[in-house]
């Protein structure tokens, strides 16, 4: 089957600046990335802040330049592609960003922001427009009256219901959602997933989703990317990572994750220190300097990804529960 939307060893750097006593710095914030998204699958990238997931997410739509590698959609080179071929790609995979509250343009009624995907893409006439607009607010559960209103008019988790609508307006394929529930309070969270998930059943969307939110995730997701300083250091279906995580960082990570029961946290330490600083990455593997299983190989040699059992490959010289 061919990847919907496909990251090849995709690398992304921006440029630091300098300062008084220091020349400016590259920083490589997605480091050489391997990843596919598949047609009608959610597929959850997750990590720490600082962990590049948002910049590899807008590289994936052209948001950012790359410094190396490939994007590839529907099995075409992005960077290949005409201006009609990229218009066409972002019409099919759309975007929902992380802040509610500033996602949406305050100077537009609601009608206008959802249909600004519609004029853009020259969609139906202006009447089969504000058709469509009244369907996508029934869609996401809002009233067709929202259209004439404002966005501060409505509570952080109606503004998501609007950005996923305009999302919605052009008939993707993808959506790419940027932490979608961070801003939002832990009740709406829910009504969120569940709207997500009745609308991959509606219009089998396929999600690519950026979390830090592993309890969220494990709802929603059919895979996980676990994604360190840059670098993907594991991948596996959501069942396989959260009964047995390889990489030390992912179980560090699941062993934070609150639950409800005996017996139900993953085994796993506690996950100490900082990220590091992507302006001076440790030698070897990145999370070596947190890594209780750390060795001397760990800090010099760099870990490649690899499949450990089908299906789920680690980045990681010591993965856990290796035979």
């Amino acid at each position: 089957m061919t990847a919907l939307l496909e990251a090849i060893d995709l690398t992304v750097s921006f440029g630091d600046r300098a300062g008084w006593f220091r020349p400016g710095q590259q920083v490589q914030a997605v480091r050489a990335v391997s990843l596919a998204l598949q047609p009608g699958e959610v597929l959850a990238v997750v990590g720490e802040s600082g962990s590049g997931k948002t910049t590899l997410a807008r590289a994936l739509l052209g948001m950012v330049p790359i410094a190396g590698g490939t994007v590839r959609f529907d099995g075409c080179d992005t960077a290949a592609m005409t201006a009609a071929q990229t218009l066409a790609m972002r019409r099919v995979v759309q975007m929902v960003f992380q802040d509610p509250f500033g996602s949406l343009d305050p100077r537009l009624p609601v009608g206008a922001i959802i249909a600004e995907p519609l004029d853009i893409h020259r969609i139906g006439t202006k009447a089969s427009r504000r058709e469509r607009v009244a369907e996508l607010l029934d869609l996401v559960g809002l009233s067709p009256d929202a259209a004439g209103r404002y966005p501060h008019q409505f509570s952080g988790g109606q503004r998501q219901r609007i950005a996923f609508a305009r999302a919605l307006a052009p008939g993707p394929r993808a959506i790419i959602a940027d932490e979608p529930l961070s801003a939002l309070d832990v009740s709406i969270q829910s009504q969120m997933l569940n709207l997500a998930a009745a609308l991959r059943a509606r219009l089998g969307l396929a999600y690519l989703i950026i979390s830090h939110d592993l309890a969220a995730v494990h709802h929603v997701a059919d895979r996980v990317a676990t994604m360190y300083l840059g670098r993907i250091v594991e991948v596996a279906s959501v069942d396989a990572l959260f009964s047995t995580p390889a990489h030390p960082y992912t179980a560090a990570l699941l062993a934070a994750v609150p639950r409800i029961g005996t017996g139900k946290r993953v085994p796993g330490d506690a996950l100490g220190g900082d990220i590091p600083s992507p302006l001076a990455p440790p030698p070897g593997c990145a999370f070596h300097p947190r890594c209780p299983a750390a060795t001397s190989l760990c800090a010099t040699e760099a870990p490649a990804l690899r499949a450990l059992r089908a299906g789920h490959d680690v980045a990681c010289h010591h993965p856990l529960g290796a035979a």
